[in-house]
């Protein structure tokens, strides 16, 4: 299992057991509480003269409950120190002495009072109290070995106390020893579970790294939801294409060390800024990228979206460049919406999550004419009629025929 996993259930192991030890100081303290109502509101323990002179009678929950408490103090000193797992050794002890206390105090009223079979009194059931809390420990053999210890007790009272070992004696101790395994199975199972489930979570996390790298996490996410496979469909989609200015020229000058390490520091800036704006990165272009908005998560106006990404990209750039992070650049970004085809395109072997339609070309030629109008951001007519951001305007530039297409497109420019 993954470390940070294991350190995680370390910690929730930690907390259940902190959890065990509040509970078992709750049942114990509400059991002291009913123990002075009976003696001295019902005056219940005349019933049995001398038995209630016996202060370890009173002792025995206030025993458990300083023990518990002083358990309880221990982890909150792991939990503060970030000390997560409490040594083997140290579980086996504290299981060791809470079922040695009850049989403690059986032990101690037999011999008391020998007409009072003390194996037929609810003390018994004491035991039962900590073999099922201890299935929040969740080790099959921790909370076998709580049963065993219980039903070896119980044996051994019946043998030597009483003197007799007959079929309801072996009966009490068979169900002792068999609520510890039966709780070491459930805690066995749930144990299971949470490996489980944190193995399928470490697998996902794993699986959206790798496709994380080379696919957006909301296409990897997807594509686990769907089995590895996202289905074709038409989406109302904005996509936009950026082109970093004089990059050939740039790159001439440059060795490949030099133009990696500016492609990173730019498309860090144009990631992270479309992440912000829950877009994706489709491609990146070497001197450029393509970007979409609105699939395969949809998007009531992903056009909107798109120019509030773009300026947020320029809004970087420029801060990037005073800060002496990023050389002088200048883009070109062009947006355009509409109707597209999304989801994987290629072979069983080979698949691609893709984003096709004629609303890509266009973007893709709206981009290019930066250059002719000096301009960083152009968009669409459908692009600057979804605006909805009054801070933004888009002026009207031209009505052009797109290279490639024979359709007139008005174009505005934002920036």
């Amino acid at each position: 299992m993954n470390i940070t996993f294991q350190q995680q259930l370390d910690e929730e192991l930690l907390f259940s057991e902190k959890k065990r030890v509040i509970i078992l100081i709750i049942i114990f303290s509400a059991a002291t509480a009913l123990r002075l109502i009976n003696h001295f509101v019902l005056k219940a323990d005349e019933e049995m003269p001398g038995l209630d002179s016996l202060a370890i009678l009173w002792l025995f929950p206030l025993l458990i409950i300083s023990f518990e408490t002083f358990s309880l103090l221990y982890i909150n000193s792991r939990i503060r120190s970030n000390r997560k797992r409490i040594p083997q050794h140290l579980q086996y002890v504290n299981a060791l002495f809470e079922i040695c206390l009850p049989s403690i105090i059986i032990f101690y009223v037999a011999k008391e009072f020998t007409s009072y079979n003390v194996l037929q009194s609810p003390a018994v059931f004491i035991y039962f109290i900590f073999i099922t809390l201890s299935t929040l420990r969740l080790n099959f053999a921790l909370s076998f070995f709580c049963g065993l210890v219980a039903a070896l007790c119980y044996t051994g009272f019946s043998l030597f106390i009483y003197g007799h070992f007959n079929s309801n004696d072996a009966a009490r101790a068979f169900i002792l020893l068999f609520s510890g395994v039966s709780a070491g199975l459930v805690a066995r199972q749930i144990r299971k579970g949470i490996n489980n489930s944190f193995r399928q979570a470490e697998r996902r996390l794993k699986v959206e790294n790798l496709f994380g790298q080379q696919i957006s996490m909301e296409i990897a996410g997807k594509m686990l939801e769907n089995d590895g496979k996202i289905e074709s469909r038409r989406m109302n989609v904005a996509v936009m294409f950026i082109d970093i200015r004089n990059f050939t020229r740039f790159a001439a000058g440059k060795n490949p060390e030099e133009i990696v390490q500016y492609q990173n520091a730019f498309f860090s800036i144009v990631v992270n800024s479309v992440a912000k704006y829950h877009g994706i990165v489709n491609q990146f272009l070497g001197d450029g990228c393509m970007v979409s908005f609105g699939a395969p998560v949809a998007m009531d106006n992903p056009g909107a979206v798109a120019v509030e990404a773009a300026r947020e990209i320029l809004r970087q750039v420029e801060s990037a460049m005073k800060n002496y992070q990023l050389i002088d650049t200048r883009i070109g970004i062009g947006i355009h919406t509409g109707e597209a085809v999304t989801g994987n395109i290629g072979t069983e072997f080979r698949q691609q999550y893709s984003i096709t339609g004629n609303v890509v070309i266009v973007a893709s030629r709206i981009e290019q004419l930066n250059k002719e109008y000096n301009s960083q951001i152009l968009v669409s007519e459908d692009i600057a009629r979804k605006i909805n951001n009054k801070s933004i305007s888009a002026e009207f530039m031209d009505t052009v025929v797109l290279k490639g297409m024979h359709d007139l497109f008005k174009i505005y420019k934002v920036a």
